[in-house]
């Protein structure tokens, strides 16, 4: 049995203690990063062992505050504390959590010297220390007060990594242009904001959930689930839903996950937007099932609203030009297919629970593949970052994968496992979506047509998304690694001469190792991921059924011969290369390299030219929308609504984030409708003003 009171102090003193360390130390961030290392190894170690059942979480460890005890003795208010405690579901995202702050860790400790965060780094590893354990205090809160405390702590703490750009602009002035400048600059304004917008609406639920059952625990709100009566549930669940949803990014609340997290240093892009930003998710199973009697039009209402999602990040994605950009909208495509599941569960939850359960195991199944693949797609672009001095626009790469053959090979990785392509794990936890969608539609054909095509419809919605995804990773691999360098010379004279250090190197591997073993092995993770659940009151018999559509046998990248299929190819392919370095070594047959290769004679001295460009490539798909280009102008920019597709004078493209062109337009006319308020309370008239007295 793990005591929380121990496991609790020794993850704050470690990842305290880290932070304090890159305060003191301004010249290093090698002490900070090596206590967030050991914390995170401890946190991961201890949290595995409790989700995987081999030993058993203590009593919720409780904090008193007593601040209002002495104010009045028979006072009803519930004791002022902080909780927290661990169940398996908590265990399992403290060790997502945990596990990535670790390898995150391992890959900054060369990352933080490149020239550009060497001047920040002893303050990114302090941010990334109270990031973390903050985070890990979110998951492992068991009262309400808790809970939005640590919301709050966490919020400051990632709010103090997206400074970074904005310092670094404010420093070397000369190195961004206006739009980029403007973006850092609001950038932490906008997630100040947003987080806060989030928190009053959770604030309410909250207290709702407090009043109810006249506690602030997790555990009484849990006991009184069943007592609730009227609308109020739905009340409580709505603005839960707006709340988590805001925090998660689903849409029209997306519109600050590309602009905030580009801002902020991407060797902690793998832990902020392939991990901590799930949070949300966490929350979602909690107050969705563990706090509320689920409806089933709560469901239908999260599944469409989950697969707008990912629809539309999955296009804006597309029509970026920008890497880290492009993959935060890829991010948030993803947390619609999570919340697809989710809904699918809640539709399912008091009809068939072994599909309920089907649909929670397969978003828990893409959340956890999805920290994997994106976490590994951010730490090649990190990786892509440092080696090209901060040049992540896809239209000014080209040819990395010539140079940079290690990194571009994880990046490929990553895209194929984000494309949903077997044997990766991308394709199970989308399989497994879809199967609970399919399986849904044969008991709704009989129940209701209506709702039967709403669910059919959702999955057409999803399928597009996922054959979206392939094409935009399509352009953006080809584009930045494949092809020739599409920058001169002159302009590349700084970029890195050789790859990236081994410890960065480890950490990519490791990540593409996973996620091909996530896609291989689906009928042993899939038992495990179903421990997480049992704190949502899944039953014995419903794990058991709904595993039976889990094995081998019902996914069609996992038939039983594929394990073996797939070691003999990867034996097969370390032989060959085994004997065509010995051929090599021993012959040493001379290599005749050319610049370029052949072209019926024409000049490749301007190579962008003769080659496809993102904007281009993407060109077909977005003509479809061009309507939605028209009237950017008409607006002003408290957000950047217009995203530049291409730079030349003669063929101009933008596309236009339609929703933060809605949000800039309800703002000009909130500021209007202010202004004209203002002018009429003082007018200037002194009969109002004693009226006002």
């Amino acid at each position: 049995m793990i005591s929380m009171a121990w496991f609790l102090s020794g993850v704050s003193l470690l990842c305290l203690s880290g932070a304090a360390a890159g305060v003191l130390n301004r010249k290093s961030a090698f002490a900070s990063l090596t206590l967030a290392l050991l914390g995170s190894l401890f946190a991961a170690a201890v949290s595995a062992g409790v989700w995987l059942g081999f030993f058993s979480p203590g009593e919720p460890f409780v904090i008193p505050l007593n601040l209002w005890q002495g104010l009045n003795s028979n006072s009803s208010l519930p004791p002022l504390q902080l909780t927290f405690g661990m169940d398996t579901l908590s265990a399992f995202f403290t060790f997502l959590v945990a596990a990535f702050s670790a390898l995150v860790a391992i890959y900054s400790f060369k990352a933080l010297d490149a020239e550009h965060y060497r001047p920040y780094q002893h303050w990114i590893s302090t941010a990334f220390n109270l990031f973390a354990w903050t985070t890990i205090l979110v998951i492992l809160a068991r009262d309400g007060f808790s809970l939005l405390l640590s919301l709050e702590l966490m919020t400051l703490s990632f709010g103090y990594l997206v400074l970074y750009k904005h310092y670094w602009a404010t420093d070397a002035p000369d190195r961004f242009d206006e739009d980029h400048q403007y973006r850092y600059r609001i950038a932490p304004q906008v997630y100040l904001m947003i987080s806060h917008t989030s928190t009053a609406f959770l604030l309410l639920a909250v207290l709702l959930l407090s009043i109810h059952a006249g506690s602030t625990t997790f555990h009484d709100w849990n006991q009184q689930r069943t007592s609730w009566q009227g609308t109020l549930p739905a009340l409580v669940f709505l603005l839960a839903l707006i709340g988590l949803g805001i925090r998660a990014g689903l849409t029209p609340a997306h519109i600050w996950v590309s602009l905030v997290h580009p801002s902020s240093p991407t060797t902690t892009h793998a832990l902020s937007l392939g991990i901590a930003i799930k949070v949300a998710i966490y929350l979602m199973y909690r107050f969705f099932f563990e706090f509320l009697p689920p409806q089933a039009w709560w469901g239908y209402a999260l599944l469409a609203i989950a697969v707008v999602t990912a629809f539309v990040n999955v296009w804006y994605a597309i029509s970026s030009h920008d890497l880290k950009e492009a993959l935060a909208y890829h991010s948030i495509e993803n947390i619609g297919i999570i919340c697809a599941g989710i809904g699918l569960g809640l539709i399912f939850r008091g009809r068939v629970p072994e599909l309920a359960l089907l649909g929670l195991l397969a978003s828990l199944y893409h959340l956890l593949n999805h920290a994997v693949f994106k976490g590994l797609l951010y730490l090649a672009t990190g990786a892509i970052d440092n080696l090209t001095h901060q040049n992540v626009e896809i239209d000014r790469l080209g040819g990395l994968i010539h140079r940079y053959r290690f990194t571009s090979s994880m990046f490929l990785v990553g895209s194929f496992a984000i494309a949903g392509f077997p044997p990766l794990n991308g394709f199970i936890s989308e399989w497994l979506t879809l199967k609970t969608g399919l399986e849904g539609l044969a008991y709704l054909g009989n129940s209701s047509p209506l709702l039967f095509v709403a669910v059919l419809l959702s999955m057409f919605l999803l399928v597009t998304s996922f054959a979206l995804t392939a094409f935009c990773f399509y352009k953006m691999a080809g584009v930045a690694l494949l092809g020739l360098p599409r920058l001169p010379e002159s302009e590349r004279q700084d970029w890195e001469p050789d790859d990236v250090p081994l410890s960065m190197k480890t950490v990519m591997g490791l990540m593409a190792a996973l996620c091909l073993l996530l896609g291989i092995f689906p009928a042993w993770v899939a038992p495990q991921l179903a421990k997480a659940l049992q704190p949502l009151g899944i039953t014995g018999e419903t794990i058991a059924w709904s595993l039976t559509l889990v094995t081998p046998e019902s996914i069609p990248a996992a038939q039983p011969g594929l394990p073996a299929l797939v070691g003999l190819l990867l034996v097969t392919l370390f032989v060959h290369a085994l004997l065509i370095f010995a051929m090599r070594r021993a012959f040493r047959v001379p290599v005749r390299r050319v610049p370029a290769p052949w072209n019926c004679g024409e000049s490749l001295a301007k190579p962008p030219f003769h080659q496809f460009s993102s904007g281009g490539l993407s060109y077909s798909l977005r003509k479809l929308f061009a309507f939605l280009n028209t009237s950017a102008m008409q607006s002003p920019d408290y957000l950047p609504a217009r995203l530049p597709l291409s730079q030349s004078e003669d063929f101009p493209q933008e596309t236009v984030e339609v929703f933060r062109l809605a949000y800039n337009r309800i703002t000009a006319r909130l500021l209007r409708f202010s202004d004209a308020f203002a002018l009429w309370l003082q007018n200037g008239d002194i009969r109002r003003y004693m009226t006002y007295v």
